[in-house]
């Protein structure tokens, strides 16, 4: 019978599809974690990995494994910290994209301590590929985020309409126009959120869809920089409405609408179908839900 140490080298081989990566991440030596991978092999009489010169490819089998493995360890460590915590607050960790994390996560949060004071959240905030990361590798219970979830592993489910804006300076040409056509968009610089990000992803796959190419001047993960390069007529920005509302009253940016292209999207609730859900878990659920948000 495997033991949990074995089952979490396992998952650490799959993830990163080579034993010298997983012994770095886990401070081990490469041997030990060959050795476990062969002891795992012998134990179940079959091969979980193809081994080819620059990676690993997990097997049938191996795959089978590493969906119970991956249900072991986080039940494992959802006992741990609920023993750990059976008698104090009840421990949460809720992940969200920086959008989120930007317009309306305090909130959020504040409302579920004036409803759930004995849980305990500690939030982590960062974009849609490094929180679907993170959920993955069981550091986060559950997360809202603006992008869209790749793996079959995390279940999503759409819970606040939100949209996309178009903005420019005062001084740009689009400037207090009614509206714009995708095709002016064309070759036009944008300053963008970092790769990774939710919303860059939806705005490249509408340009990428109406075959409409642009460049990529800037990009950075902070909505206060893309607004200031923006207003400085460095180029155009793409933003949630949320973000830069309260920077379109001084009349330093607008809103450019595109015409006959539709930029609404959704915040995805998402949790990892392999970890349990627990008490506080229902509770943030209940609070994202229940929230008086209005629609963009």
């Amino acid at each position: 019978m495997a033991t949990l140490k074995q089952l979490k080298i396992f998952i650490a081989v799959a993830e990163y599809k080579k034993m010298s990566e997983a012994a770095k991440r886990l401070y081990i030596s490469q041997p030990t974690v060959s050795q476990i991978i062969s002891d795992l092999e012998s134990e179940y009489q079959t091969r979980l990995f193809e081994r080819f010169p620059k990676e690993l490819k997990i097997t049938l089998s191996g795959q089978l494994l590493l969906n119970s493995a991956r249900e072991i360890v986080a039940i494992h460590e959802d006992l741990e910290q609920s023993m750990k915590n059976v008698n104090s607050l009840r421990p949460l960790r809720i992940g969200a994209t920086l959008t989120i994390g930007n317009t309306m996560m305090g909130t959020l949060v504040e409302c579920l301590l004036q409803r759930h004071p004995d849980i305990d959240p500690t939030v982590f905030v960062d974009n849609t590929r490094m929180i679907e990361h993170r959920m993955i590798h069981n550091e986060l219970d559950i997360a809202l985020v603006e992008g869209i979830i790749i793996r079959q592993e995390i279940m999503t489910e759409p819970v606040i309409e939100d949209s996309l804006c178009l903005i420019c300076g005062k001084g740009h040409p689009f400037a207090r126009r009614d509206s714009v056509a995708i095709e002016e968009l064309r070759h036009q610089d944008f300053i963008m959120r970092e790769k990774g990000s939710g919303t860059r992803a939806i705005f490249e796959n509408i340009m990428l869809t109406h075959h409409v190419p642009f460049v990529t001047k800037w990009e950075c993960s902070s909505r206060n920089a893309i607004v200031d390069a923006v207003r400085h007529n460095l180029g155009l920005g793409v933003l949630s409405y949320r973000c830069v509302e309260e920077y379109l009253e001084n009349g330093e940016i607008f809103i450019c609408p595109v015409e006959n292209v539709s930029m609404k999207r959704y915040f995805y609730l998402c949790r990892n179908q392999c970890h349990p859900i627990n008490s506080q878990m229902q509770d943030f659920i209940g609070v994202v839900k229940s929230m008086p948000i209005p629609k963009c």
